[in-house]
């Protein structure tokens, strides 16, 4: 029992290490300072091809959508690793028409959620409605 009870000890403490260590070393880091980036709305769907500028001081752009999230009709599902963008301009994506939004960063692809992208100044995210 003793030794079960200390592999599992070992066990956690080797998570909350990677964990931290993810966090300090690997984990994007947002960039301070004003910034003008460029948000696209692509929505084939219904002919939408939008384009909003915006001087923020936020570091990732989960915080800029928030902030924009009225004007830029914002949709999100919040799950336990992140936040997920569902909807734009009004429209939500229809996971039974197997919707979601893809998200760009300067024309290549977004390797996280937006909780995670941090706002470069010069930068454009586009979310184009795309099927899976």
């Amino acid at each position: 029992m003793n030794k079960k009870l200390i592999a599992i000890l070992s066990v956690l403490v080797v998570t909350v290490l990677l964990f931290v260590g993810y966090k300090t070393f690997l984990s994007p880091k947002g960039v301070e300072g004003q910034k003008a980036v460029t948000i696209q709305v692509i929505n084939k769907n219904e002919d939408v091809d939008e384009t909003f500028q915006y001087n923020t001081d936020h570091e990732f752009l989960l915080e800029l959508l928030e902030e924009k999230e009225e004007e830029l009709g914002v949709t999100f599902e919040h799950y336990d690793i992140g936040t997920m963008v569902t909807g734009m301009l009004g429209y939500v994506a229809n996971p039974e028409n197997q919707e979601y939004f893809h998200v760009y960063i300067n024309g290549e692809d977004a390797m996280t959620g937006p909780g995670e992208i941090p706002l470069n100044d010069g930068d454009t995210y586009i979310f184009e409605l795309k099927n899976y």
